[in-house]
């Protein structure tokens, strides 16, 4: 049994036994479907991946050597469907495809606005957990192959089978995530926090503070490449020093 006491999680403190025997459904072969998908696979655990009848993503997947089949046969098959197509699709996707799923089968996340602010009823016949790596699919998988990881947030919202945190914690150890760090969290704080990070720091406040600061530099009549040297490459620089050094 795992220690909830413990809110940090390494890689010595999970098994992967609560996958043993467990087949994961990848349903999207995107940035992070695909990521997840191969490390999952390389971590020794049996997936197959879940397309529609036209994706464009079908000859990607056998290129490389992952099983492939249509959604809803996917569903059928597999015990954990972790759905990796973009947040904004997964609630219409869970209420096309809710009825098809059966009692004890787990439905995994990497973000939990959909299953937090979405309209479809989830059933508490089924697991709904979530891993959440904080990174890229393309980070997530070049980590893993460097043999270390990118961290995430894990968390139970419903728990049916009453061991969906050790699958859970099994899961994102097989993604590579639990080399950095697996911190335990809440639907809701996930949701929020993140929602918080990208619009005010990420993709808000940042990305304001360069622009304005490079429209005042010439406005002064400063060169425009120095400007933006000082602006935005010399940020890159700070980051990476916050990283290695702390704030």
């Amino acid at each position: 049994m795992v220690d909830l006491k413990n809110k940090i999680f390494f890689d010595k403190d999970i098994s992967l036994s609560a996958l043993s025997g467990k087949v994961v459904g990848i349903v999207g072969y995107g940035n992070q479907g695909r990521a997840q998908a191969l490390n999952l696979r390389d971590s020794g655990i049996d997936i197959m991946v879940g397309l529609r009848n036209n994706s464009a993503s079908i000859k990607k997947v056998a290129k490389d050597s992952l099983k492939c089949t249509n959604i809803d046969d996917l569903i059928k098959k597999v015990d954990i469907v972790s759905i990796m197509i973009p947040d904004n699709m997964i609630d219409s996707f869970l209420s096309k495809k809710m009825s098809k799923f059966r009692i004890g089968q787990t439905i995994l996340v990497s973000h939990g606005s959909s299953i937090i602010y979405g309209k479809t009823k989830l059933p508490d016949c089924i697991n709904i957990v979530m891993v959440a790596p904080s990174g890229g699919g393309k980070v997530v998988r070049s980590e893993y192959e460097n043999n270390f990881g990118v961290p995430a947030l894990v968390a139970v919202h419903n728990d049916f089978s009453k061991t969906s945190i050790e699958l859970t914690l099994a899961y994102a150890k097989a993604i590579g995530s639990a080399r950095a760090a697996v911190f335990m969290s809440t639907f809701k704080e996930e949701t929020d926090t993140d929602l918080f990070g990208e619009q005010v720091i990420l993709t808000g406040s940042i990305p304001m503070i360069i622009i304005e600061s490079y429209k005042v530099l010439l406005e002064e009549g400063y060169d425009p490449v120095v400007s933006w040297f000082v602006c935005f490459y010399e940020l890159k620089t700070i980051v990476s020093l916050m990283f290695e050094k702390g704030m």
